[in-house]
């Protein structure tokens, strides 16, 4: 026992489970529609001022450009439509402006995310259900709810689309074109008996897991039922109250590899 405790070794005595039925989604961060704008100019005309490059920040009505109608020969001031970034710069001084925009804006705090649901999983998803979004690397979580399913399908993928809004109000915790996971738990169900699933392992032939026995660990070969990243039911294999190894069991099936035993119950 004091090596087993030395070394890391947890256990937990096996049991009743709550088992979450979960829809994993892939998707990307995208700013919301509100949060982008297209500046163009009013009047066709050369454009005398332009006051911001890319990358700064303007506020709602400051002025971005000034332009001289070609057709009154007046300067009206552009003032900026929203808060928040230049994305892009489509003119400079002197140019004449017509229909392209002048400048292309973004509010990085009003994104969602735009999650991919393929056929299968379509009718199971509807606005308010909780979903759990990730970054790839799984560094940036957020708790959020299903703001809308679209009701229209890609006709090549048959996909449709799910928005989950995401709250970034310092603009930096996520970032549009960012790669996103999502996790929504459509059903849950309570099983008598279920292990850590992090607690299976590969023997021989069979996934195990390692009870304990007084001071020595004995394999037992599983059969198994339904699974996620929590838990994993068990329908043959183990007794309800055994006690199982739950974390560092690689430690126990490579001491049970190298001394050449096993008990198979």
């Amino acid at each position: 026992q004091d090596q087993a405790e030395a070394a890391g070794i947890k256990v937990e005595a096996a049991g009743p489970a709550l088992i979450d039925e979960i829809v994993s989604l892939t998707g990307r961060v995208e700013l919301q529609p509100e949060g982008r704008a297209e500046v163009r100019a009013w009047y066709p005309g050369r454009i005398m001022t332009m006051t911001r490059t890319i990358g700064e920040g303007v506020e709602r009505g400051e002025t971005l450009a000034t332009v001289t109608s070609s057709e009154s020969l007046q300067t009206y001031a552009i003032p900026a439509p929203m808060s928040g970034l230049v994305m892009e710069r489509g003119a400079n001084v002197g140019d004449v402006a017509g229909s392209q925009p002048l400048y292309i804006l973004a509010d990085p705090r009003r994104l969602h995310a735009e999650f991919f649901i393929y056929p299968r999983d379509a009718e199971r998803l509807r606005a308010g259900q909780a979903v759990t979004v990730k970054s790839v690397g799984g560094a940036t979580v957020a708790n959020e709810k299903i703001e809308v399913v679209l009701p229209t399908a890609d006709m090549l993928t048959q996909t449709v689309i799910a928005h989950v809004v995401l709250p970034n109000p310092d603009g930096a915790t996520w970032r549009p074109g960012q790669a996103v996971e999502g996790e929504v738990v459509v059903a849950s169900s309570q099983v008598p008996l279920a292990v850590r699933t992090r607690a299976l392992q590969r023997f021989r032939d069979f996934t195990v897991v390692y009870a304990r026995v007084g001071e020595t660990y004995e394999v037992r070969m599983l059969e198994l039922g339904r699974q996620t990243p929590q838990w994993t039911e068990v329908l043959g294999g183990l007794a309800p109250g055994e006690v199982y190894v739950t974390d560092n069991a690689f430690l126990i099936r490579a001491d049970v590899e190298k001394s050449g035993a096993s008990h198979d119950h």
